[in-house]
């Protein structure tokens, strides 16, 4: 999978190149195994239950939101390695959790959002590594605090690492490509 629309001497990589793998068809069983395992991790997340999400990620997990620009066509998807909205591995992650589950003053999440996900448009392909598939799905955020008659909206393309481990399979990597190029607090701590 190539992950970022970047330059490496002169050449650009493109962020958004199809996996070179087979496409797992929706009609194999892997298939609806992975989905659920997706469909499993946004219901632990609609419900605000992010330490039983820690559980579903590999220990080696990298989790990263390159920021956006706004681009003509001919200079390219406007996504660098150079801002990130977010870099975390397994520790940054788990901090990120222990914020939202454990500190009681933080503002954004008491009283806690009212975040929806729905991900969709789900892409399985073989990877050069074994027991491990590279997945692309298309992500809506819908997010509501307070008694606020307005939702915040995120929308971009997830492309994820899926490993199978003994203990079931994991999310090993997540790279998130997101629609806008600006970004407001509320999404900051929203895990996608």
């Amino acid at each position: 999978m190539t992950d970022m629309t970047t330059e490496t001497g002169t050449e650009t990589v493109a962020l958004d190149a199809y996996p070179e793998g087979a496409q797992v068809s929706a009609s194999k069983p892997l298939y609806g195994e992975i989905v659920d395992f997706l469909f499993k991790e946004v219901r632990l997340l609609d419900r605000d239950e992010h330490s039983e999400w820690l559980n579903m990620l590999a220990d080696d997990i990298t989790y990263r939101m390159p920021a956006r620009a706004s681009l003509y066509r001919r200079d390219g998807r406007g996504f660098t390695e150079k801002g990130m909205h977010f870099n975390d591995d397994r520790s940054g992650l788990e901090l990120r959790v222990r914020r939202n589950v454990e500190v009681p003053s933080a503002y954004d999440r008491d009283p806690a959002p009212r975040v929806r996900r729905m991900v969709s448009n789900i892409e399985v392909f073989e990877s050069p590594i074994s027991d491990e598939w590279e997945v692309i799905s298309s992500l809506l955020l819908l997010r509501n605090r307070f008694d606020n008659v307005n939702w915040d909206i995120l929308s971009g393309v997830r492309r994820d690492v899926i490993r199978r481990s003994p203990e079931g399979f994991r999310l090993a990597k997540r790279t998130i490509l997101v629609d806008q190029s600006l970004l407001g607090a509320p999404w900051i701590n929203v895990f996608m």
